[in-house]
């Protein structure tokens, strides 16, 4: 039967693209997942670094119960972006269905960079190679880079969490003609045209991962779970009163957001 009863709400952070800058600790957050459903059981975290992805020296490598895996591309042989995106889907497909070891977290290091790929693949290599092509392949990248991720998240993984860059985009493109580069933008996912936006409604929460640095060399490191200021691509799926008891921000650590998401859909002495 391919509809089943819900089981789960937005209170457990199920499904979820971490979006941010360069270096502000998204394949951190990946490690960080839960790799065990009940203490002493055999399961796993794994990380899963895109082709192109340059996260992969923050993995460690003496933990068990986390599995890593890294593209590696031969030098000597030329692949072609078909088949990287081939092998990419079938390596997840994998680990998604068991054959690594029982996935209870799967994280997938660089959205952006396999949908590079696949914008690669519909273009017949004109992409990467910096030439010109019919501006309808973007509309089949996104559906084909969109079927990807929606069967993944509806495997019955408990955890599966993105990461993608940061971009801007404008607000308006009627204004982008008129203003050029002053006309208004915000922050979303760095993906091209309007999936930067509608990669948005793919998932259950959108973090920002932001690292603000003190003048004495410390530095906090946060989540940003609702819109706020420049960045736009923030959210979390739920009822509006749920939204509304949320916190703009968080340390950067699952508990905590958890601990958020109970806290704002059962407050004390409050309404369910």
């Amino acid at each position: 039967m391919p509809f089943k009863k819900v089981e789960h709400t937005s209170r457990t952070p199920r499904r979820v693209l971490i979006q941010g800058p360069p270096n502000s600790f998204k394949t951190t957050a990946l490690t960080r997942l839960p790799r065990h459903q009940v203490e002493g059981d055999d399961g796993n975290c794994f990380v899963i670094s895109m082709p192109g992805e340059k996260g992969y020296d923050t993995l460690p490598t003496d933990e068990p119960d986390l599995k890593s895996f890294i593209w590696e591309a031969d030098v000597a042989e030329k692949t072609s972006s078909q088949a990287i995106v081939t092998a990419v889907e079938a390596l997840v497909f994998g680990v998604l269905a068991g054959k690594h070891g029982t996935p209870v977290s799967v994280g997938l290091d660089g959205a952006h960079k396999y949908y590079d790929y696949v914008l690669d693949a519909v273009t017949g290599g004109v992409f990467f190679r910096g030439e010109s092509f019919e501006t309808n392949l973007y509309a089949r990248a996104h559906e084909r880079f969109k079927f990807f991720l929606n069967q993944v998240n509806s495997t019955p993984v408990p955890y599966i969490w993105w990461t993608s860059w940061d971009g801007r985009e404008v607000d308006s493109p009627e204004l982008a003609k008129a203003l050029g580069s002053k006309a208004p933008s915000h922050i979303f996912p760095e993906f091209p045209g309007k999936m930067a936006k509608k990669i948005m409604g793919e998932f259950s929460i959108v973090l920002y991962s932001n690292v603000k640095w003190k003048v004495d060399g410390s530095m906090e490191a946060e989540w940003q779970l609702r819109p706020q200021g420049t960045v736009w691509g923030a959210a979390v799926k739920a009822p509006l009163e749920v939204v509304e008891r949320l916190p703009v921000t968080i340390p950067q650590d699952f508990k905590v957001l958890e601990q958020a998401l109970q806290g704002a859909w059962e407050p004390k002495g409050g309404k369910k």
